[in-house]
């Protein structure tokens, strides 16, 4: 990957110059007011994600990545894009996740336009479908996307998506993945060199309920953690961890670099309760 120098780990690279901070969150589910999900007050422990990271970054911008609503009701989205500014300004961008509706958060008027933060282009990328947990990318979210790229005026890109590009060793996770993810990668950095100026350096996505620091090909990816409950890492079957709700911070320097690292929420225990 052109003008990022990789280091012996996912997420770790060189940084010069003027940094972003962009926060990253994911998978909040939340459900409608006065209710839970298997037992977890999904909008505290949202809450208790953002006071936890304000008190350590103000962020340049936010991503959501998906899953922000297990009801996906327009009043639900509303009190998500609310919530959020209780915390912060920053602008935010939201990606549909495969327990979200697009027509519900459209209703609801969420923020769903790309956003320039200094020297970086963050481009959604669809990879939804109402009802059904499988990754789908359309013709049209292609279109959409290469439309995306070719407008960006920066230097450097960061995709967002709410599926994984990449196996994470859950094959109940990894059925549903983005299919062909090299490829599409691939196309990506083409559309973007040819459309714009800005480079393709990076995916961060959701839905796995885990952090994920890998790369697909030369491109690093980064799954967030969900701000509720978390699935067990290398589980063959829907498990639940004993994580804490976390969130991922990352460092975008204008050279091209990426920082990134992970945050829990230790004070804020997770108790299922599964039927």
């Amino acid at each position: 990957m052109s003008g990022a120098r990789r280091q012996s780990q996912p997420g770790s690279f060189l940084t010069v110059g003027v940094v972003s901070h962009v926060l990253h969150i994911s998978d909040c589910h939340l459900v409608a007011a006065g209710t839970d999900l298997i037992g977890v007050d999904t909008q505290a422990s949202l809450e208790a994600v953002l006071e936890q990271a304000l008190t350590e970054q103000n962020p340049d911008a936010v991503i959501a990545s998906g899953d922000l609503a297990h009801d996906p009701l327009p009043q639900v989205y509303r009190r998500f894009v609310e919530t959020i500014r209780r915390f912060t300004a920053a602008p935010l961008l939201c990606l549909p996740g495969n327990h979200d509706v697009l027509g519900a958060m459209q209703n609801a008027q969420m923020p769903l336009a790309p956003l320039t933060v200094g020297a970086w282009h963050l481009v959604p990328l669809d990879s939804h479908e109402d009802d059904a947990p499988r990754a789908l990318i359309t013709a049209d979210d292609k279109a959409a996307i290469a439309a995306h790229l070719a407008a960006a005026s920066t230097e450097h890109c960061l995709v967002a998506t709410h599926h994984p590009p990449v196996a994470v060793n859950c094959p109940w996770l990894d059925k549903d993945r983005i299919q062909k993810p090299e490829e599409l990668l691939e196309w990506l950095s083409e559309r973007s060199a040819q459309g714009g100026t800005a480079r393709l350096r990076g995916v961060v996505f959701g839905h796995t309920h885990q952090a994920v620091d890998d790369f697909c090909g030369d491109v690093p990816v980064f799954g967030s953690p969900s701000t509720c409950f978390q699935f067990a890492p290398n589980s063959t079957s829907f498990t639940i961890d004993d994580q804490s709700p976390g969130y991922r911070w990352l460092e975008l320097s204008e050279d091209g670099g990426v920082v990134s690292r992970v945050r829990r929420v230790d004070s804020f225990p997770i108790q299922v309760q599964l039927k």
